[in-house]
């Protein structure tokens, strides 16, 4: 310490000098123009950066707030960061309170998140393209190409059809009605592939028949409508390079991409294969691939997010490396720079435009319009195609939905000056109903059809007798250790290994359509499945370790302990948060729905760092401790531990009950009873339970834990281990209820991948 004093003290004396010999020094004036120092030179450049800064964490706050509300009401969560865009803008904000709007999106800061949200758009449209499944473009052959084909000339031609109303009252005359008419009609041709997929996935509709011709229209939509407003687009700017610049170029750039891009990336997801991960010198090709791409379609005058999407399409769909770029890049895109985009389109979305009865009306059409050309174009071709009348009109309704896709379309148009702010508004007014009316319609319209991945679950008295094998989920490191140890010494060794589980969440969404982690195509990489590999490899103890995808972890972990083979179901306790409950979250779920199984369920509470030697089973007259006493047994059987079994009198009794010594002295003959010795609870309270359980390990019932109240969480230096057993229902007891309890959990229950 006093060395650094010294060393501090030194070098404060060394400044002290040096400034005082500068303090001599003249420098020379500053140059004409050369912006001066102080706050003359920085002020304006300070204050934008604030506001853009504050404008980002407002948009973001909020459009994560819509979101997250829209989602809890099953409604595409982008419906609602779109409207938080709006609602931030002029049309609500500007209007009601205009000194807080003006504060927080001033129009100084328009360009700056102007080109924040050019440059999240275009990392959107390459994970898109990233994303986008090629072999969908294959499936199901003419018939499909036929019924996507239609859900985009229906309504691009109503659209050219409403352009001859629109162009006299919406359009100016600068714009040729031949640019306004095709930019309508492709305007009304769009569907969002990322959000109708999702759709599909989070209803489990994707693997039915029209669940697959649905994608594979959507991804036939999405590079036949991409490919039709670049051709608009170079339309509209071949008035001053020339159309047959524009041509040539757009043909050179595809023969690149074709020829030369496509295989370096299908070469570099090898080499990402060699590697195992994405080093920083693969993720510089691939941006500098992206912005070469993006650079180059803008300067042919077709825009930057089409080289993007182009790019991400080429990407083998499913490699390592599109799954590690789409893991990295996508919430930086969705969470940071798509709410400027939101924020970006808000600003230039003023509803108050839309004022007389005439405009709304005319808004309104523009949306019957846009519905009845995706809605009827695909009902219409699928029928002929031979799909029965709810599946057409299911298929009709998803590919209306819109998006963020037809965001970006009209951004482009906006940008151009193809369309007028009034337009613009109606247009916006129109993705958004579209979007918003799909779920709840399609949900009309498949109320009463099963999910085509749905299962019918064994009822509990058609289910064969539960066998032996321990299953384990798992998702904590946290005492991972301590809970294996467990399921290793409680199998037997007739028994198959336990069977460790760890349930991945499949991700939410945003770019995702989730298809990947569905089908299998991608396995999911579990950190706290490796480390219970590398533990079990320590210990020497086999285990059968999996890893999957789950929308609903305790739905999944109770499909998983329906089958035949699983006898024990052991978790890690969870504690919530918020909230002191110990058995919270998933395990809460999990035992509120094994209620009527015939699955011993065993929860292991501290987890336990020294070896165990002596085990306390603290046992009653019910199925909790009779379950608890057979674990027990098999535990110390396995450890050679000593056992000790307390033994509870029933209420208003001084000795155990008949039955109770029976199974004891099963037990112990069953063991040679070298090992087994055996207590009786004095008094039916914590203090007299904690006095005689002094041991590694205590088995207790739950129902007779939370009977007497005894402290879990009082565990000195968690020296304990306290494992909570909850008994299998008898059948006798499991038949009145299983029919009720089948249908709840079929109802509930999440796929299993």
């Amino acid at each position: 310490m006093l060395a650094y004093a010294i060393m501090l003290g030194a070098a404060g004396v060394v400044y002290w000098y040096l400034r005082g010999r500068g303090l001599l020094l003249i420098a020379p004036t500053a140059a004409p123009g050369q912006p001066l120092f102080g706050p003359a030179g920085g002020a304006a450049h300070v204050d934008a950066l604030m506001h853009v800064l504050l404008a980002l964490v407002v948009v973001i706050v909020v459009a994560r707030a819509i979101g997250s509300l829209f989602a809890y009401f099953a409604q595409p969560p982008v419906v609602g960061e779109i409207l938080a865009g709006i609602l931030l803008g002029p049309s609500v904000l500007g209007r009601f309170a205009p000194t807080a709007q003006h504060y927080l999106l001033p129009a100084e800061v328009a360009p700056f998140l102007g080109v924040l949200s050019q440059v999240g758009v275009i990392l959107y449209m390459f994970l898109v393209g990233v994303e986008l499944d090629p072999t969908l473009l294959r499936k199901r052959g003419h018939a499909t190409l036929a019924i996507s084909h239609a859900s985009i000339v229906t309504p691009f031609l109503l659209g050219a059809a409403l352009a001859l109303f629109l162009y006299p009252t919406l359009g100016t005359r600068d714009v040729p009605f031949t640019v306004f008419s095709l930019f309508i009609g492709v305007s009304m041709s769009v569907t969002a592939f990322p959000v109708l997929a999702r759709i599909l996935t989070d209803r489990k509709m994707h693997k039915s028949p029209m669940g697959v011709i649905a994608l594979t229209c959507a991804a036939i939509d999405d590079v036949t409508a991409w490919c039709l407003l670049a051709f608009v687009v170079s339309v509209a700017q071949a008035r001053t390079s020339g159309a047959f610049i524009t041509f040539a170029s757009a043909v050179g750039y595809i023969a690149v991409i074709a020829f030369v891009a496509r295989p370096a990336m299908v070469r570099l997801s090898r080499l990402y294969g060699l590697k195992g991960r994405l080093t920083q010198g693969v993720m510089a090709i691939v941006f500098v691939a992206l912005l070469l791409s993006a650079l180059a379609t803008d300067m042919i005058g077709i825009h930057a997010v089409f080289g993007a999407f182009a790019l991400g399409a080429i990407i083998p769909h499913d490699s390592g490396l599109a799954r590690e770029l789409t893991d990295r890049l996508e919430d930086l895109v969705v969470v940071l720079l798509l709410p400027a985009f939101f924020a970006f389109t808000g600003m230039h979305t003023q509803i108050g435009l839309v004022t007389t009865g005439d405009q709304w009306i005319l808004c309104g059409i523009i949306i019957l319009v846009a519905s009845a050309g995706k809605f009827g174009g695909s009902l219409v071709a699928a029928r002929l195609t031979g799909m029965g009348w709810r599946d057409a009109s299911a298929l009709g309704v998803l590919m209306n939905t819109r998006g963020l896709m037809e965001l970006i379309v009209l951004n482009i148009g906006l940008e151009l000056r193809v369309l007028s702010p009034t337009l613009f508004a109606m247009l916006v007014l129109m993705a958004l109903v579209t979007t918003f009316a799909t779920t709840p319609i399609l949900h009309f319209i498949t109320r009463n059809t099963k999910g085509f991945n749905d299962e019918q679950r064994p009822r509990d008295e058609e289910r064969p007798p539960a066998g032996g094998g321990i299953l384990v989920p798992i998702s904590n490191p946290d005492g991972l250790a301590a809970l294996l140890d467990l399921a290793a010494a409680a199998t037997r060794v007739e028994d198959p290994p336990p069977r460790v589980l760890a349930l991945v969440r499949r991700p939410a969404g945003g770019i995702r359509s989730g298809l990947r982690e569905i089908d299998r195509k991608e396995s999911p990489r579990s950190p706290v499945l490796v480390q219970a590999i590398d533990i079990a490899r320590a210990t020497g103890a086999p285990i059968d370790a999996n890893a999957l995808w789950t929308d609903d972890a305790a739905a999944d972990i109770l499909d998983l302990a329906a089958q035949p083979s699983i006898g024990w179901l052991l978790l890690g306790y969870h504690r919530p948060v918020f909230g002191g409950d110990l058995l919270g979250g998933v395990v809460k779920e999990v035992l509120d729905g094994m209620s009527a199984r015939s699955v011993n369920v065993g929860v292991v509470i501290h987890g336990h760092d020294r070896p165990i030697d002596r085990v306390i089973a603290v046992v009653d007259d019910t199925a909790d401790g009779r379950a608890g006493l057979e674990l027990a047994a098999r535990i110390v059987a396995k450890k050679r531990a000593t056992l000790h079994a307390v033994l509870v009198p029933d209420k208003d009794a001084t000795d155990p009950s008949p039955g109770l010594e029976e199974l004891l002295r099963e037990t112990g003959k069953k063991n040679s009873g070298r090992w087994l010795h055996s207590d009786v609870l004095t008094q039916r309270n914590p203090a007299a339970l904690a006095y005689q359980t002094h041991g590694d390990l205590v088995v207790i019932g739950m129902a007779l834990a939370d009977e007497l109240g005894l402290p879990l969480d009082d565990v000195p230096g968690a020296e304990r281990c306290v494992l909570l057993v909850r008994g299998a229902k008898p059948p006798a007891q499991n038949a009145a209820v299983a029919p009720a309890a089948a249908s709840n959990e079929h109802s509930n229950a999440g796929s299993s991948s």
